[in-house]
């Protein structure tokens, strides 16, 4: 298994597992809040800046047949309770949005964001990522994840995808499920605040990295809209059990991971920064990572973003390319 930008702390795929000398671990990417909760980019506004209600009004000016002047204006009302007399336009200011809610992104980053998405949709996250040195691995994770009936509860089905390590060993990796549980908005507790928790299905070949055993970690969220400086921060600390490729025992590491986003003037894009660190484990340095990247909406449903990760301090490569997409496949409820 590789670890990439992601992964398993981030409720999904990838998880800190033992680093076999054929595998690396990738901590970076881009925040899962570069095009969350920022304005205009993903919170009831598609890519024009506009909700989808007045997207469908904008320039439209209604009209109506040249009335005869002579003929006085009548009592009749129209649909939307305005009289016909009347100068004003209908009223069309409540006309029902039919368009997806907006997505939350989680990839291809370390650091999560606490918000969960509206209940019964169905969210996809694709990444490809690519190391520029050292082994220059190739992988193609995904995350599936659902907000259920309880609007505080979201279920994460997660993959490696597709690993390509350097050698030219390739297949398919690990596969994750967890579940994140929404504690506290940020309305209520000045913090989003949610914990998740992660296992590990071995399903990955030891040859990219699997253990072939059961992995576990929790994780606890803290998101925060600074709008006075038009900020928005994820903030991470996490805890992982790590069980060893070949040899009885675990591992415990720990996780801590921050990341701040910022509106880029015109509505459509972000830029983020973040700072992951990993506590070390047995044949493992300590790892220190920083990243930035930009984020594009299409649409508030529609989201791509890519990003670079350099690592300050450990054992993986240097530098790291990520690319994702994050859109609904469907609405289950």
């Amino acid at each position: 298994m590789i670890k990439y930008g992601g992964g398993w702390w981030n409720g999904g795929w990838g998880g800190p597992q033992r680093r076999t000398p054929g595998m690396i671990l990738l901590l970076v990417g881009l925040t899962a809040t570069q095009v969350r909760a920022q304005g205009a980019v993903t919170k009831g506004v598609d890519s024009l800046g506009m909700s989808p209600a007045q997207t469908d009004t904008a320039g439209k000016k209604a009209s109506r047949p040249e009335e005869d002047p002579r003929k006085k204006p009548t009592d009749a009302k129209r649909p939307d309770g305005s009289q016909q007399g009347d100068n004003k336009p209908p009223d069309t200011s409540q006309t029902p949005d039919k368009h997806p809610p907006a997505v939350i992104p989680s990839v291809p980053s370390v650091t999560d964001t606490a918000a969960i998405s509206e209940p019964g949709w169905i969210e996809g996250d694709f990444v490809g990522f690519k190391n520029l040195n050292r082994d220059r691995s190739f992988g193609m994770p995904a995350l599936l994840k659902m907000t259920t009936r309880n609007p505080r509860l979201e279920v994460r089905l997660a993959t490696d995808g597709y690993l390509r390590q350097g050698d030219q060993t390739d297949g398919v990796g690990d596969t994750y499920v967890a579940l994140q549980y929404l504690y506290k908005p940020q309305a209520k507790a000045g913090f989003d605040l949610a914990g998740r928790l992660t296992t590990k299905l071995p399903t990955g070949r030891r040859e990219l990295g699997g253990t072939q055993k059961l992995d576990f970690s929790g994780l606890l969220l803290a998101s925060r809209d600074f709008t006075k400086w038009q900020l928005h921060g994820d903030f991470n600390l996490g805890l992982s059990s790590l069980t060893r490729t070949d040899a009885p025992g675990v591992d415990y590491q720990m996780l801590a991971a921050a990341s701040l986003a910022a509106p880029i003037p015109g509505g459509r894009w972000q830029i983020f920064d973040e700072l992951v660190y990993s506590s070390p484990i047995q044949g493992q340095r300590y790892r220190a990572t920083t990243m930035c990247g930009c984020a594009f909406a299409q649409h508030r449903y529609e989201v791509y973003s890519a990003a670079m990760q350099w690592q300050l301090h450990g054992d993986a490569a240097t530098f790291q390319v990520l690319f994702s997409g994050s859109f609904f496949l469907g609405k289950m409820f």
